[in-house]
């Protein structure tokens, strides 16, 4: 509840100094910034928009997909951000369309390698890159452009996408069990058990039910897409479902 508060404050504060911002000289500016930003995330700005943003990484031949919630774009729900995985060629000039100023459409850029804080919750984590390159590769070289200007993973991808996700980065924040002698820690903010099975139904595929982060750990691990011991290590300082289950 305190958190939220503070971050209502802190884009209260952002609506109001908006107006300013063109007259702040550059210290002040970072200063200002950092205030209200303090976790240095990422928005699409207001004036280019979800839209503008597609646009130009087309325009731009920006190696990119979207990796999840993306059958309403160009609308993204209220509250959600758009979650992107990049090549790394294309980190800065992807970066160059967004803002640190935290109004707009927040924005989750992951790259292949994690560099220049484009891994997973680089606030905590330093440079660790959301999967492993080779995953990041085979979903970037799947993807599948749409008309709107945004690329999508291919069916299975994105299926396989979606359980990774569930497990080794949300963990029981995904509002999953561990196992099927254990209840949900927590409750998610989406219903991966049911998206995970109609994707899995719409690629002809079956997972195991009930579904668990155990189940989906050794799917995953069957499909080569577990992470290495090092990589695993890494993610286990923001999972700690992982020290436990892997």
């Amino acid at each position: 509840m305190l958190a939220t508060t503070k971050r209502r404050a802190r884009k209260l504060l952002a609506i109001i100094l908006t107006p300013v911002l063109p007259i702040m000289g550059k210290r002040a500016l970072n200063l200002t910034t950092r205030m209200v930003n303090p976790k240095h995330k990422l928005y699409i700005p207001f004036p280019l928009g979800v839209e503008g943003f597609f646009a130009a990484l087309e325009k731009q031949g920006a190696d990119h997909v979207v990796l999840r919630w993306f059958e309403e774009l160009p609308h993204i729900e209220a509250g959600h951000d758009l979650d992107i995985l990049v090549a790394d060629d294309a980190v800065n000039r992807v970066r160059g369309f967004l803002s640190t100023w935290p109004l707009g459409q927040k924005i989750d850029m992951y790259s292949e390698t994690g560099l220049n804080r484009t891994g997973y919750q680089p606030e905590k984590l330093r440079n660790v890159p959301a999967f492993p390159s080779d995953i990041a590769r085979t979903l970037l070289d799947g993807a599948i452009m749409r008309p709107g200007g945004w690329a999508v993973p291919s069916p299975v991808e994105h299926f396989l996408g979606l359980a990774y996700h569930a497990v080794y980065l949300k963990g029981h924040d995904s509002g999953l069990p561990a196992d099927k002698a254990l209840p949900a820690l927590k409750a998610g903010s989406r219903d991966y058990a049911e998206v995970l099975t109609n994707l899995a139904g719409d690629i002809g595929r079956e997972i195991e039910h009930p579904v668990t982060m155990k189940s989906l750990d050794n799917m995953l691990a069957e499909e080569g897409w577990k992470p290495g011991k090092e990589h695993l290590a890494a993610l286990a300082d923001v999972n700690p479902w992982i020290d436990l289950q892997c």
